[in-house]
């Protein structure tokens, strides 16, 4: 990531996050995006991650976090977390339109890039 920060000649604060571990330093982020590359694979750290998440989001208005997740764990699981911690898709993208043929055809399943945000209190 902070390579990919540094070539593109952006000022990024980048850093790794257990999901649901409320040390002090989480208190402090104010983050404008929230990246996250392959957090959605096992099931029993999603409440965890969707906790953190949200707390982020909340933490810095008009923020969003976006991921890309294969979908293997259940698109269903992930639509009932995003309501249950407050959380609205944003943007949904087909992570194959964006791939190179002989990569994406070396796939297999559904990949989504998917952009969250806070629900707004009208919404939830």
């Amino acid at each position: 990531m902070r390579r990919v920060c540094d070539l593109n000649k952006l000022e990024c604060n980048v850093l790794g996050l257990t999901w649901g571990v409320w040390d002090s330093s989480i208190f402090d982020l104010r983050p404008t995006i929230i990246l996250g590359a392959d957090v959605l694979y096992d099931s029993n750290a999603f409440d965890d991650l969707f906790a953190t998440v949200t707390f982020l989001l909340r933490n810095s208005p008009g923020s969003t976090f976006i991921t890309s997740y294969h979908n293997r764990s259940g698109h269903h699981l992930i639509e009932f977390l995003m309501r249950k911690w407050g959380l609205k898709c944003v943007k949904l993208l087909d992570g194959f339109s964006i791939l190179p043929s002989f990569k994406a055809s070396q796939l297999s399943g559904n990949i989504q890039l998917v952009e969250m945000a806070l629900m707004s209190k009208d919404n939830a």
